[in-house]
């Protein structure tokens, strides 16, 4: 009975580090596997013909194709991201080409950012149908910001400032004034902006979407939150 008792003990020994040997492999496996993942909702949007600008004297940037954007919202089933596919955007500097120097005088002649309505998608169907009739895509088929002024304040190093910028943003064929405080960051002649500005759908008079279904009903918050990380560079 001793012996077997040994064995037994010995056997469950053996199983139990060869499961905390096989766990440590696959947690090491997995970490390997998620560097570099990005989310769905979180990849470089198409660049789509940018807006006419009127340039004058001077320099256009171009919106790069390292731009993403994506609303991420509630809902009494759960949360929601909804992806920009498509994002159309360019800005028009003043300056001597130095876009901290243009920026710091606040040197910005234009800037304009759209997203289309129809290329934001979710991972559910019923979601974007409903999302496209609340936000009136038929009439209004474009989200668009448009800047009117800038601000830079000094970050964390050289490169890096924290941009206030304040403009108006109309959606479902309501324009409302907004200023969004963000990051950017200089590099050569290519600068970043990013950073998470709340919204109310019900400040553009637009009511939250909803789906119906046999014997309940999905109803997404008023809140929503707008994810954007834009870089526009001179050609």
């Amino acid at each position: 009975m001793k012996k077997f008792t040994l064995i037994l003990i010995t056997t469950i020994g053996v199983l139990v580090a060869s499961a905390v040997v096989a766990m440590a492999e696959t947690k090491s496996s997995g970490n390997q596997l998620m560097k570099g993942y990005v989310p769905w909702y979180q990849k470089a949007a198409v660049i789509g013909q940018a807006p006419a600008l009127k340039t004058g004297t001077g320099s256009l940037l171009a919106l790069q194709n390292t731009s993403s954007l994506y609303l991420e919202g509630d809902s009494t089933l759960h949360k929601y991201q909804m992806h920009a596919n498509t994002l159309k955007g360019a800005v028009v500097v003043g300056g001597q080409g130095d876009l901290v120097k243009a920026l710091k005088a606040g040197e910005v002649k234009a800037m304009t950012l759209i997203v289309p309505v129809n290329d934001l998608k979710s991972r559910e169907k019923g979601l974007d149908e409903n999302a496209y009739k609340a936000l009136n895509a038929k009439d209004n088929p474009e989200i668009k910001f448009v800047l009117k002024s800038e601000t830079l304040k000094p970050g964390k190093d050289a490169e890096t400032f924290t941009m206030v910028a304040k403009g108006t943003l109309s959606i479902s064929g309501t324009e409302q004034p907004i200023t969004l405080t963000g990051e950017a960051t200089f590099k050569g002649k290519s600068v970043q902006f990013k950073g998470v500005q709340k919204l109310k759908m019900s400040d553009f008079g637009v009511k939250p979407p909803s789906i119906s279904l046999l014997v309940t009903s999905i109803n997404c918050t008023d809140e929503i939150q707008i994810h954007y990380d834009v870089t526009f560079a001179a050609k």
